[in-house]
């Protein structure tokens, strides 16, 4: 890697940086990642499924349907971290290449919605969708996984009676959507990370909750593979606004 400086006075320096050892370990570190989430997958199903097994035939005995359905609650979790792993594993390696093409928003965002509106309609948060750009060139199963993630994130912080509000609109050369919630919002000082892996606001209520810690990781992946970039704007007390800008 080279790059150049200017010095006034003393002409231009320049800096040539051997990262080739960086690269190496970074292909190592993703390797390693990807290939133990494989081999967890397996034994997670096998142990979610005979746990869910014991809690259906230990329904007599309480105490033991309790203990069981941990069991299945905290190996579902791990299989969604390992689902996670390996989606944002395919993504860095370049072995994933996106197929945009013309999505409409509202329709991908509706269907990313459904296997979340009962449990939104149990808190009583609505999804709201104005859309003014009608369509956005992206990957149609990339923009669904972009919603599935934001929408999980958003609902885990937007107390009962929220509202979680999706927007399109062109600006200049891009396309614009924006994921917006009237949640409990995000320390100014934690917003320039929240879209690194595995970083968490509340680390214990993220868990508690179900989170990865991966979501927001993987939206920021998914958008930049596509030529794209995402930002954040949030308020303590008002809600996140995450936005996501697709080249037009």
């Amino acid at each position: 890697m080279v790059s150049a400086r200017a010095i006034e006075g003393a002409g231009t320096l320049i800096v040539l940086s051997d990262v080739t050892e960086l690269r190496r370990l970074e292909t190592v570190r993703r390797d390693f990642v990807a290939n133990v989430s494989h081999e967890l997958k397996t034994p997670l199903t096998a142990i979610a499924g005979y746990a869910e097994t014991l809690a259906a035939e230990a329904a007599s005995d309480a105490q033991a349907a309790k203990f069981a359905q941990t069991i299945v609650d905290n190996a579902r979790r791990m299989q969604r971290l390992v689902d996670d792993l390996l989606d944002l594993s395919r993504i860095e390696s370049g072995s994933w290449h996106p197929e945009p093409r013309m999505v409409g928003v509202d329709a991908s965002a509706r269907e990313a919605w459904r296997p979340f509106a009962e449990r939104a309609a149990s808190r009583n948060v609505e999804l709201e969708t104005v859309s003014d750009a009608t369509a956005v060139n992206s990957d149609p199963e990339a923009l669904r996984q972009i919603f599935t993630n934001l929408f999980d994130n958003a609902l885990r912080h937007t107390p009962p009676g929220g509202r979680i509000r999706v927007a399109a609109q062109r600006t200049g050369g891009d396309t614009v959507v924006s994921v917006s919630d009237t949640g409990s919002g995000i320390p100014a000082d934690h917003l320039p990370r929240i879209f690194e892996r595995f970083y968490r606001v509340d680390p214990g209520r993220s868990r508690q909750e179900g989170g990865t810690g991966l979501g927001l990781a993987i939206v920021k992946h998914l958008v930049e593979a596509q030529g794209g970039r995402v930002e954040a704007e949030s308020q303590l007390g008002r809600g996140t606004t995450i936005r996501l800008y697709f080249p037009a």
